[in-house]
């Protein structure tokens, strides 16, 4: 305790000197120690202007010692933060035995730099869906893990259920299992994509009935990969955070950088709470938190995210829960199981074809290609002749309706994009 006085004291007066050096001067009056980060309250003298202080941070980072600094105004007035020399970790279980009883339908996600816990109201206007964004090592696996157990260990599986979307199946131990689940962790994009459309006819039989219980929240890791995999994901996206809310249908959805050559603007502005962790410039900063002057690139990583709404920006240091612990705390829910009141069942399709029908499905669609072959739409109306009319768009059977295609094309020297019977001065032919 005596260290940590004598080095707050010491950085106190070091920043106190920066300042009067540079004829900005303030005091310290107060401030906070979290696990990972140190707040200092200024007192600007009356004619310090703000602007001043905010240009002097990398002069105060270098007199601090430390690789950058902080400056925004807050409720206390001008706060200076700056990363904690021996960090500490803020482990899950044990912040939520100090909390006690969380609201229904909220998460813990961590605690703020002031030491507040911080929640998560899924059924908030300002919640009801949450991107995750930051470089490769900020947390963001960890964070979805981390929400998924405190809904697990805080919300009764009759009011609370887990949907889970891990392409690199790494976020969720393997075999993980629980009340909770309606389905297993999905790893498949194929079967991820059939996934998501299913919960949007859930959805729309939810807007029927005018239901919204029990809530049930998606986790998806690896968005990026997942839409750029599937053409019919970012659809089912759209309408899943355009609808889902007054359905009870919440997506918690993490992604490195959130660009419009990844989702569209509709989709991103669907997320009206963005947990943002370190990026590499400010411009990925805008992108990762949909507005500007958010310094997500200022942040240390390693769990340490900022929570932006339309109205705040929240500092706060994510709480993490390691795989085994999460494994052995649902491991004594199995009597809980009695309580779990499923929502209807979703839409289960057909077996997809395997590549190994490649070729007969190619002498299938043959005759149906020589007829209208070349013309316009002709994609999906191939995929419907060759599966049925109940044969999703996109996914595995839009892939291998592709294949297909590409076979006959190659078979062919040219493919007009009209009907052979047409007139022959308007024939466009491929070469």
């Amino acid at each position: 305790m005596h260290s940590i006085r004598h080095f707050l004291e010491l950085q106190a007066d070091r920043v106190e000197a920066t300042l009067a050096a540079h004829r900005c001067p303030a005091r310290i009056t107060g401030g906070t120690v979290g696990p990972r980060l140190i707040r200092f309250h200024l007192d600007p003298a009356p004619h310090t202007r703000f602007a001043g202080l905010h240009s002097l941070a990398d002069d105060i980072a270098l007199a601090l010692r430390t690789p950058s600094v902080t400056i925004h105004r807050g409720q206390e007035g001008v706060i200076l933060e700056f990363a904690h020399p021996d960090p500490q970790p803020v482990m899950l279980l044990p912040l939520l035995h100090t909390i006690g009883t969380l609201p229904s339908g909220a998460a813990l996600l961590g605690v703020q730099a002031n030491g507040v816990p911080l929640l998560a109201q899924f059924t908030s206007p300002e919640v009801a869906h949450i991107l995750v964004a930051g470089t490769t090592g900020c947390g963001k696996s960890v964070l979805l893990r981390t929400l998924a157990a405190s809904l697990i260990l805080t919300q009764r599986p009759g009011a609370v259920s887990l949907l889970a979307i891990d392409p690199k199946g790494r976020t969720f131990p393997a075999g993980f299992a629980c009340p909770h689940l309606l389905r297993p962790v999905v790893t498949a994009p194929a079967e991820a994509s059939e996934l998501l459309r299913s919960l949007v006819l859930l959805m729309k039989a939810r807007d029927e009935r005018r239901e919204s219980q029990p809530l049930i929240v998606v986790l998806i890791d690896e968005l990026a990969d997942l839409v750029m995999s599937d053409a019919g994901v970012e659809s089912a996206l759209l309408r899943l955070t355009q609808r889902g809310r007054e359905a009870g249908i919440h997506l918690v959805a993490a992604t490195q950088r959130p660009s419009a050559a990844i989702l569209s603007g509709l989709v991103r502005a669907n997320f009206p709470l963005r947990l943002v962790g370190r990026v590499v410039s400010p411009e990925d900063a805008r992108i990762a938190a949909g507005q500007g002057g958010v310094p997500a690139h200022q942040l240390v990583g390693r769990g340490d995210f900022l929570a932006v709404t339309s109205r705040n920006v929240v500092r706060f240091q994510a709480a993490q829960v390691t795989l085994e612990e999460l494994q052995a705390a649902v491991g004594g829910e199995k009597d809980a199981s009695a309580a779990l009141a499923l929502p209807p069942a979703l839409v289960e399709l057909p077996d997809v074809p395997q590549t190994d029908d490649l070729a007969e499905l190619t002498e299938k669609l043959r005759p149906w290609w020589a007829e209208h072959g070349g013309e316009w739409g002709s994609k999906t109306q191939a995929l419907r002749y060759l599966f049925g009319d109940a044969a999703p768009i996109g996914g595995s059977y839009w892939r291998l309706t592709e294949a297909v295609i590409a076979r006959l094309e190659t078979s062919t020297t040219t493919t007009s994009f009209l009907p052979s019977s047409g007139p022959s001065h308007s024939r466009i032919e491929r070469p």
